[in-house]
């Protein structure tokens, strides 16, 4: 299905793995944005920086990846932050009550200018 479809891009910014996520994160590819998050943590990246600005929508399933991948992190001494987090898909995290769960920075400037 073309709606299920998720690109993804990463790229290195100094100490920083910028992961681009485009597209819509729900249960038919979640699975496929935490195996990226996995492997990038087992490569040993200490920082992964998600750019959101180009999601569209996020489900439960979505969330549920993202929270995994935090607790993978800190696990690892490691850590994920967001960015870009815009219109209804901030309206999901604040509905959620997960804007205090998760580092969110405004933009990818903002979060590079910080981290």
């Amino acid at each position: 299905m073309a709606d299920a479809a998720l690109k993804m891009e990463d790229r290195r910014q100094g100490q920083v793995c910028v992961l681009s996520i485009n597209g819509r994160i729900d249960s038919a590819n979640a699975t496929v944005l935490l195996d990226r998050l996995n492997a990038l943590l087992s490569a040993g990246e200490k920082t992964i920086l998600i750019d959101f600005k180009n999601v569209l929508y996020l489900t439960s399933a979505g969330f549920r990846v993202l929270l995994v991948a935090t607790d993978e992190a800190e696990r690892n001494s490691a850590r994920v932050v967001l960015c870009g987090v815009l219109g209804q898909v901030f309206e999901l995290f604040e509905m959620g009550g997960l804007l205090d769960v998760f580092t969110i920075h405004s933009s990818q400037e903002d979060a590079l200018a910080r981290l």
